[in-house]
């Protein structure tokens, strides 16, 4: 850098900041490092998202992305902490110099201004409120933004002058719904705080918020609790499935099947469905698919596993999950692109079910989208832990089913033994009664040995029977 411009810059009250295509920083000024608090030494080398505001960090990593395509950007605010703990509220102008690889950002100190026209609150608060990981906002009684913290922007999704004097109503990345809308009416009208949660279709993520009417205005916290809430509804879903499949009242298959439309419900674009691998590790047969249509589940079934079988025939192959982006353009969905598309498929994520007592294969777990997607950090999360259940599920109905075989076999081994068994021993018994001792080498004597050498086979034949199948009993098989 030229030494008159680096002198410039740092005589500038402004931020300045070098750093490379990465975040980590490379330069700063020192307007920059007497307000954070840092030294020269002690920030160069830093990654910019360790002194940033934790709901900033995403965001962050895009704009980064981004200006690696279009070099530069405006009006960006983030939020930087302190080495004290105090936050900075500051506006960016980013370039990307491709030359260089390096990315130049000045920016414009903001703390003391909220944003938005409320002089009443002090500059204290505002700056207590700018540093919240959950978002705030004020709305008037005309339903009107007069006031939000970057928070509550990331949420929205929105810049800054986007979201100047709007009506809430017409926030449509809120995805609010009539009953959202009412709860504000209600609040309004009885001036009574509330809390409620609900799912955002718009971005497919579960919000909480917090009402405080006050003087016909309120003000809101909102607060991204997707994570949290998918937790609590898939281990209420795994406690209900656990339960009744402990039940006589569902089939094995309609205890899959309470499952996977448990999991749509959690998360509504997934269409779920649960393939069995045949004894021999050979072909595919569905047990359970809420959602898809059976045409398409009759054309799968009896599939055979293979490198290019679709993402579940090819996950039972590999023994590994197969993640399918687009079936459209995929290799492996070759011979399957015609049914998808008539099915309206488009992404399909195969995980196989593998038992925890050998490498066998028992079934895959499969998600399909009706576009194009790869799966978040959540979805992955939720994919593991059912096809744990999955695992439990699947090892206990087996489990199960060796058990009733195993009574089977014993049960006709107690049958040949009271029945197979007494009636050679009783001809044995009647024949040494006849045996005339006396006289050894007579025709009734021979026939008697004759007869006694064909019942002894009969009855080696029975007891030959009964070790094989207790040989099969304790086999375990």
């Amino acid at each position: 850098m030229d030494a008159t411009l680096s002198f410039l810059l740092d005589k500038s009250n402004d931020f300045f900041c070098v750093m490379d295509r990465n975040g980590i920083i490379k330069r700063t000024n020192a307007a920059f490092r007497k307000a954070i608090g840092y030294s020269e030494t002690e920030i160069t080398g830093k990654a910019i998202t360790v002194i940033s505001h934790s709901a900033d960090i995403r965001r962050h990593d895009e704009l980064l992305k981004t200006l690696l395509i279009k070099k530069e950007a405006s009006g960006y605010e983030t939020r930087l902490k302190a080495i004290d703990g105090v936050y900075y509220n500051i506006k960016w102008s980013l370039v990307y110099h491709a030359e260089t690889d390096l990315v130049y950002a000045s920016g414009v100190n903001l703390t003391n201004k909220l944003n938005g026209n409320d002089k009443s609150i002090t500059d204290n608060v505002h700056h207590i409120i700018q540093s919240f990981n959950e978002g705030f906002f004020i709305i008037d009684s005309n339903w009107q933004v007069i006031s939000f913290n970057p928070a509550f922007q990331a949420i929205t999704g929105l810049k800054n002058r986007q979201l100047k004097n709007v009506k809430l109503k017409d926030l449509h990345s809120l995805g609010l719904t009539d009953e959202v809308v009412s709860k504000f009416d209600n609040a309004f009208s009885s001036n009574f705080s509330s809390q409620f949660q609900y799912y955002n279709k718009y971005t497919r993520r579960w919000l909480r918020l917090n009402l405080y009417p006050y003087k016909n205005e309120m003000m809101i916290f909102i607060r991204d609790v997707t994570s949290t809430k998918i937790q609590q509804l898939i281990l209420a879903l795994e406690k209900n499935v656990l339960e009744i499949n402990a039940s006589a009242l569902y089939s094995f298959p309609q205890t899959i099947n309470e499952l996977l439309k448990g999991i749509e419900e959690i998360f509504p674009d997934m269409i779920c469905s649960v393939l069995e691998v045949d004894e021999a590790e050979e072909t595919l047969h569905h047990i359970a698919a809420p959602r898809l249509h059976k045409e398409f589940c009759d054309a799968i079934d009896g599939t055979p596993i293979g490198p290019r079988a679709g993402s579940c025939g090819t996950a039972a192959y590999h023994r590994a999950q197969i993640i399918v982006d687009d079936i459209e353009t995929s290799p492996i969905w070759e011979g399957f692109r015609d049914l998808a598309r008539a099915h309206g498929l488009k992404a399909c994520w195969s995980t196989p079910i593998i038992s925890s007592h050998s490498s066998k294969v028992l079934a895959t777990f499969a998600v399909y989208y009706t576009s194009r997607r790869e799966p978040k950090p959540d979805e992955l999360q939720m994919i593991e832990r059912t096809s744990n259940i999955l695992r439990i599920l699947m090892e206990n109905k087996r489990n199960q089913d060796h058990i009733i075989d195993q009574n089977r076999r014993l049960q006709e081994i107690a049958a040949i033994s009271s029945h197979e068994i007494r009636r050679p021993v009783a001809t044995i018994l009647g024949l040494v009664n006849l045996f005339d001792r006396e006289h050894l080498d007579t025709i009734m004597n021979n026939e008697i040995l004759n007869h006694l050498d064909i019942t002894a086979k009969e009855l080696d034949m029975v007891i030959h029977t009964i070790v094989e199948k207790t040989v099969y009993l304790n086999s375990g098989s």
